[in-house]
């Protein structure tokens, strides 16, 4: 079969059954989400001479087609009649092919159904809206006006190929001229305050008049132009100081700089567009207003923090972030600003946690054409392109289409064959980082968390990660506190559980030596460091010691919790070894030696910890409200011991003084940390770090990995004069650059693209290398 169907300059996807795309369209316009896939143009072509030649069906998808009526887009089907390929004849180009008839549709993103108008060639039009049910539907003017503005959309945002690609997709030029423009702003304007209604992008989780998709094509659509001053003058003022759409009275109203009356979400549009443009008087006046109308506004919060952050006022800033954080603690961007706020302010510990903090939503993507797998593809390539550069094969990391172009051999003799590089590039490591595939909010906290590492470093980071958030290690001995006291000595008991300790101490013979517990040595303690004319030397602790434990008076018994709680604690590393200074402080034929008293029982008092442990209450405030007073008898006490209690006495008498006459026991663990002498700072005021946050450090340790062996090798090739061009392929190259983009590696990346253009042609090195040089990069 002759290939003389096709048609020249427009891609031409061939079907096995005529109309299957049209009905494979129609069965997923239920799984539309958002603004829609590009506009579906069917065509059927018939053999004119030869009519036992089977009909054809064909497609492709375009963007940048006008849609305000039906014929508009009569208009381009039958303009297809021209691309169709001529055959030579001895009088002149003839062409056996025709197309009959086609159909295109386009979705409406505002009412969810799918646009279609059915030509015939010659014949008539048929225009008709298809619902999600495959209901079919009249048309009205207001549904003509939505595809309209839908389409514009489509067109503006789908508008790069890197980031949106779609096999057989055409592109066309949406504006030609000022005409145009005018026709299209003002269909913008007419439907704005329907834009809620399209959705918004991945970082905003609730669409609203200032944060839709409509307001981010008008947007983009003037900012890739420059033209930030006439967005702010001809759409967007307007749209702010005219809430209910009189615009009239609105330009009155600014004429005589009268504060009437303002939309303050669009209010915060107009300001950010007067700051990118260089007005920020007229921002400042517009922030005032709006924020004097409704103080609360977020998106204006917003707006106003990125302006002083913008002129270094870093603490104001962070106040209004916070506001605007307080307002809308669900919103991603909110604390994605005060993220950058802390960063530019240095307090990293600050940025982590509130990185860690921030709301982290499911990236939907956008929406692509649902087709079934088409019998054949044409490309249409021109020849002078081919004959000019070297395009190469598309296996490479760029997403500008699939042209089967077979690449030069290269003067080089050291450049591997095409086989050896397409069989390096499915096994290479570099080209299957994880980076590149983060998408929505999760790319925008990479991106965040890259700024830090570039700043402080990736080891700073992760003292930072480790003062910060809780660790395994403390998180385990938190929940395991009897496996963190790593006794050496006593090896044989930590495996031993506690009622078996219980069991065994309860069995020791009667005869053994008691030893001292924990109210004696207390008690011993106080009086040796609070009674200094008395000899600790001279104390008789024997009688106390002798004495069996039924005949103890129970005021010793009472006194032990208090003095417990009166005792300061100790570090933990004190508390580790806890355990080993008892069991040495009760051997009997070491030397007597004066040695400090220990406030933590020995082996043979785990028997009765134990037991008390159960009778303690883990709460504060019932412990000092609700535990009834214990009954402490009058029984005499040696005098070494009461000596010490009147002392004591003394001391609590002369700080209850001092103190507040009225004391909360609901004591928080910022309490307690400020009245304790311990400086370092215990895991329970740690937080838990999120596990997305976890993956994206082990996705920068990945990327800081591939960079510093890319960068060593870069230097021992520079070291021993080996050429460096054909170490990585193309695609390796490119993917290098944009590792240390992501790095923020300028210098570094605009060399790893210059190696790429010199094996052969990308377009994709050319764009990234004009917006470094420009000025116009952003990650």
């Amino acid at each position: 079969m002759s290939y003389n169907d096709c048609l020249q300059d427009v891609p031409d996807i061939f079907e096995n059954e005529i109309g299957e795309a049209l009905a494979s369209r129609t069965e997923s316009l239920g799984m539309i989400r958002e603004l829609g896939p590009p506009d579906l143009c069917h065509i059927v072509k018939i053999h004119s001479s030869n009519r036992n030649e089977a009909d054809i069906g064909s497609y492709h998808h375009v963007l940048g087609v006008d849609t305000s009526s039906s014929a508009a887009l009569a208009a381009y089907i039958n303009s297809l009649q021209y691309s169709l390929s001529d055959k030579p004849g001895w009088f002149g180009a003839t062409n056996a092919w025709k197309i009959a008839s086609g159909t295109y549709s386009t979705y409406n993103a505002f009412s969810k159904v799918d646009l279609r108008v059915q030509i015939k060639i010659p014949g008539g039009v048929d225009a008709f809206a298809v619902t999600a049910q495959g209901e079919r539907r009249e048309l009205t003017d207001e549904l003509w006006r939505e595809c309209q503005v839908s389409s514009i959309l489509r067109a503006v945002l789908y508008s790069d190929p890197a980031t949106y690609n779609v096999t057989g997709l055409r592109r066309l030029t949406m504006v030609s001229g000022m005409r145009d423009e005018t026709r299209i702003v003002e269909s913008l304007m007419d439907q704005f305050r329907k834009g809620w209604q399209l959705g918004s992008n991945a970082e905003t989780q609730v669409a609203s008049p200032a944060r839709n998709y409509l307001v981010d094509g008008l947007m983009a659509y003037f900012a890739g132009q420059g033209r930030h001053i006439d967005c702010a003058a001809e759409v967007l003022s307007p749209l702010a100081y005219a809430p209910g759409g009189d615009k009239q009275s609105a330009a009155a109203g600014r004429a005589s700089h009268e504060f009437k009356g303002i939309d303050p979400e669009v209010a915060s549009l107009l300001a950010e567009a007067y700051m990118n443009g260089d007005e920020e008087v007229q921002a400042v006046r517009v922030m005032h207003q709006a924020l004097k109308a409704k103080p609360s506004c977020y998106p204006m919060l917003h707006t106003q923090a990125e302006f002083l952050r913008r002129k270094k006022q870093l603490a104001s800033a962070r106040t209004i972030a916070l506001m605007a954080v307080k307002y809308a603690p669900s919103e991603f961007l909110a604390w994605a600003r005060l993220t950058e706020i802390y960063i530019d302010d240095g307090d990293y510990e600050s940025a982590l946690l509130s990185l860690n903090t921030c709301p982290m939503y499911t990236y939907v993507d956008r929406d692509y054409p649902r087709v079934p797998t088409p019998r054949r593809i044409n490309y249409p390539v021109k020849s002078d392109v081919l004959a000019d550069y070297n395009l190469g094969d598309n296996y490479t990391n760029g997403n500008y289409g699939t042209v089967p172009v077979v690449p030069r051999a290269s003067s080089d003799s050291d450049a591997p064959g095409v086989a050896e590089e397409i069989a390096q590039n499915e096994t290479s490591f570099i080209l299957r980082l994880s980076a590149p595939t983060l998408k929505g909010t999760f790319a925008h906290a990479y991106k965040l968390l890259t700024a830090i590492v570039a700043t402080i470093g990736w080891d700073e980071l992760l003292l930072l990660r480790s003062n910060v958030f809780v660790m395994e290690e403390e998180y385990r001995n938190s929940a395991m506190p009897n496996a963190a006291v790593d006794d050496e000595d006593d090896e044989d008991d930590d495996h031993i559980p506690l009622s078996a300790l219980r069991e065994r101490n309860s069995a020791a013979p009667a005869s053994a030596e008691p030893e001292v517990t924990t109210s004696e040595a207390l008690v011993a303690n106080d009086a040796d460091a609070e009674v200094p004319p008395m000899d600790s030397n001279a104390v008789d602790d024997s009688a106390a010691d002798d004495r069996p434990e039924d005949d103890k008076p129970e005021d010793e018994a009472a006194e032990e919790p208090a003095e417990e709680q009166a005792k300061p604690k100790s570090k933990g590393k004190k508390k580790k070894n806890k355990g080993k200074k008892a069991k040495e402080s009760t051997k009997a034929d070491e030397p007597e030696e004066p040695e400090e008293p220990t406030a933590v029982p020995n082996g043979t008092s785990i028997a009765a910890l134990g037991s008390a442990m159960e009778d303690v209450s883990l709460s504060d405030k019932e412990q000092c409200q609700d535990e009834p007073p214990k009954e402490v008898d009058d029984a005499p006490l040696a005098a070494p011991q009461m000596a010490a209690r009147e002392v004591k006495a003394a001391d609590d008498a002369a700080e209850a003084q001092h103190e507040p006459p009225e004391q909360s026991c609901d004591k928080t663990a910022d309490d307690w940390q400020a009245e304790s002498d311990d400086g370092e700072v215990p895991h329970m005021r740690k937080r838990l770090c999120e596990r997305w946050l976890d993956n994206l450090i082990m996705i920068m340790f990945d990327d800081l990995r591939t960079y510093t062996n890319w960068r060593t090798k870069m230097h021992n090739l520079r070291a021993t004069g080996q050429p460096i061009r054909h170490q990585f392929t193309q695609a390796e190259w490119e993917a290098l650059g944009d590792l240390a983009l992501r790095l923020q590696r300028p210098s570094e990346a605009r060399e790893a693209y210059e190696y790429a253009l010199n094996i052969r042609f990308s377009a994709k090195a050319w764009l990234r290398l004009l917006e470094m040089h420009t000025g116009t990069y952003a990650q």
